[in-house]
């Protein structure tokens, strides 16, 4: 249930084209409310656009009727959203939802920075140095595409990493969602330099 309201939340997504030919936006309506068996009634998905399409892939844009459920203590209290509901399917507390998804971003942000670590890595050893840049474009303009084969620069919340280099050592820091250093959601890796 999770996974599905995040894939469906996201506004362009990758379909396979089927074997028949071009994707047409009823299939993708369709295979969207799909998802992850979520029954969506199929009025719940609009496909704005096939932005692009080759024999294997597709990307449509879509957007997907929500509801939102507002509380409020007493009468006199601010609104807020409590819940959400894809479709016609139960309601999802918002924290949960919230949750799922920041959960589905550390995940891709932390894999993003193994593989920029595993590219300093590389760097390092045919140099014999940490890159000495002084932000992620430096640095990622060092290492792309002879020590890593994706470019990469921000973390799951389209944030910068922050590279810092120091010596024998060097940290990529995301500042995860809510976007502030020294918090207690920011991700943080290094390395060293091994001594014998």
């Amino acid at each position: 249930m999770k996974r599905s309201l995040i894939l469906l939340l996201v506004s362009c997504f990758t379909l396979s084209a089927c074997s028949s030919g071009r994707l047409s936006h009823d299939e993708a309506r369709k295979k969207i409310a799909s998802i992850g068996q979520s029954n969506l009634i199929p009025d719940a998905v609009e496909i704005r656009r096939i932005v692009s399409q080759s024999d294997t892939s597709a990307i449509a844009e879509s957007t997907v009727t929500l509801a939102f459920q507002f509380k409020r203590p007493n009468s006199n209290a601010q609104w807020h959203i409590e819940a959400v509901r894809l479709g016609d399917r139960d309601w999802i507390s918002l924290d949960e939802l919230l949750t799922a998804i920041n959960e589905g971003r550390r995940r891709v942000t932390s894999q993003s920075m193994q593989q920029l670590a595993a590219g300093i890595d590389k760097y390092k050893s045919a140099t014999g140095m940490f890159p000495a840049a002084k932000d992620i474009v430096a640095l990622t303009d060092m290492l792309y595409p002879q020590y890593m084969s994706v470019l990469i620069r921000e973390d799951g919340w389209g944030h910068p990493f922050i590279y810092e280099a120091a010596g024998n050592s060097f940290q990529l820091i995301s500042l995860g969602p809510d976007a502030r250093r020294g918090t207690s959601d920011d991700i943080v890796i290094g390395g060293a330099s091994q001594t014998p």
